[in-house]
Parts: C-alpha cells; sequence; structure tokens
C-alpha cells in the first residue's frame, strides 16, 4: 500500500511538471512577442482568432465576414450559426473597437459529458493536448477511500517506526485517525453521489495568441456547454475591463442598500 501511494504521488509530480513546463513556455513566448504586439498598434492583426475574424480586428471588419450577426450593443456581437453539426450562439466581444474574445454557447448540446468529449477531441485536433483539464464529478469519487487509505498509511508507518523508535504505537489516538476517516469517507460517498446530477467539466488549451477554454456545466436545472476564446494579446486589458464591470454593479448594488 506505501509503495502504491508514492507512486501515485510520484505520476502526480511528473504529469504537473509536464503541464507547468508547457504553459510556462508559452507564457515566454507570449511575453517576448508582447513588445512586438504594441509596436503594431492599430495595425496588428493576430494570425488567430475565431474561425476567418482575427484578434484585433475592427468591428467592421468583424461584421463583413458575419453579415447576419447582430450588434447587441458597442462592444457585442451576437451570431447564430451551426458548429460541430451543432446548433450555436456565438457571442463576439470587442474592446476599444477591436475584437478581443468570443464565445460559443451550444444550447442544445444533449447529453453534457457526451458534447464535453465530442467538442474537446475536435479542438485537440486544432490545439493538441489541453494544458489543463478538469472534472469535477472524477474528483468527488476519487476522494471516496482516500481518507481510509491515508489512516491505513498512518498505521503502517506507526508499525514499522516501532522497531527503530523502541515506542509502541499510540493505540488510542490510531482509533481516533479511524473514526474521523470514517466520517471523511462518508461525506465524500455524499458528495460524490451529488457530484453525479451537478459537476464541471473543464478543459484549457492555451498557444502565444490565445486562451481556449471549453466549459460544460451540469446542475438539476442547468445543462450548458460553452467555448471560451480569448486574445493573449488583449488579456491584460480584458481582465481590467471584467474588473471595471464588477465594480460597476457592485456600486448598482450598494445603492439599494
Amino acid at each position: 500500500m506505501r509503495l502504491s501511494v508514492l507512486g501515485c504521488i510520484l505520476m502526480a509530480c511528473l504529469t504537473a511538471g509536464c503541464v507547468t513546463t508547457r504553459e510556462g513556455l508559452i507564457e515566454k513566448k507570449r511575453h517576448g512577442a508582447m513588445e512586438d504586439w504594441r509596436s503594431q498598434g492599430a495595425a496588428y492583426r493576430s494570425s488567430e482568432g475565431f474561425q476567418d475574424a482575427r484578434w484585433g480586428m475592427r468591428v467592421e471588419e468583424v461584421r463583413e465576414l458575419f453579415p447576419d450577426g447582430k450588434m447587441l450593443n458597442e462592444n457585442a456581437m451576437r451570431w447564430k450559426s451551426t458548429i460541430a453539426d451543432l446548433p450555436a450562439v456565438v457571442t463576439f466581444a470587442f474592446l476599444k473597437g477591436r475584437f478581443v474574445a468570443v464565445d460559443v454557447f451550444f444550447p442544445d448540446a444533449g447529453n453534457v459529458r457526451d458534447a464535453h468529449l465530442l467538442i474537446r477531441r475536435l479542438l485537440n485536433r486544432k490545439f493538441g493536448t489541453p494544458v489543463r483539464d478538469r472534472d469535477t464529478a472524477d474528483e468527488a469519487q476519487r476522494r471516496v477511500g482516500s481518507y481510509r487509505s491515508a489512516a491505513d498509511t498512518m498505521y503502517v508507518l506507526g508499525k514499522l517506526s516501532e522497531p527503530l523508535t523502541g515506542v509502541h504505537q499510540d493505540q488510542y489516538a490510531q482509533q481516533r485517525i479511524d473514526v474521523r476517516a470514517e466520517n471523511d469517507e462518508a461525506e465524500a460517498r455524499r458528495q460524490a453521489r451529488a457530484a453525479s446530477k451537478r459537476f464541471l467539466l473543464l478543459s484549457r488549451w492555451a498557444t502565444v495568441e490565445s486562451d481556449v477554454k471549453l466549459r460544460s456545466v451540469k446542475t438539476p436545472s442547468i445543462d450548458a456547454v460553452v467555448i471560451e476564446y480569448e486574445s493573449a494579446r488583449y488579456a491584460a486589458e480584458l481582465a481590467a475591463a471584467r474588473q471595471r464591470t464588477k465594480e460597476l454593479e457592485l456600486q448598482r448594488m450598494t445603492k439599494g442598500l
């Protein structure tokens, strides 16, 4: 059991190291490209974006590519289409008149998990292996058994240390650990059952000029599958704009108090 635990930890560390290295390389390339992007100013046009639209395009340029799109306001345009053989609602986002992000919402994706796996497979073909993957239902399921395993590991280590230290294992302390493990296991099983009905699937890809996230949510009342594309060139400005929007919303809510 002890070797099994160590093996799992080692594998997790190796996997995390690979991901960190890939993200670090991408971030380094972005940092190197940033000055070039800024020097281009209004002439900046990425080789990436969404379909034929490229990051940095003016609103008018994007509207020409999607003539059926409807402007929601000066910073957003809505376009309906079929993508990956699924009905899709696409929202283009503009910042200071430049194309910076897009969300693709699939309102009738059917089974959320199946749709996520299909779209993830298609995005893999375009962007390669994701730098992040998350499944909250799987995380909850993996917690089942972990507390009992931890208690068993403590017991084994205590027994192994007895002949080396000459100190007998504290049976009362071990009993307390066992009781706590049983309670935590019961809670983990409850959470795992709940997670089968309410979960989040998240896959993220990163390139030098784009961040792409596939989010799929399942709750008793909501089934949602969304792809989020964002420009790396405008990442800082997007974050600042979101913060301003959040602050304005908080100010509006505060007025009613």
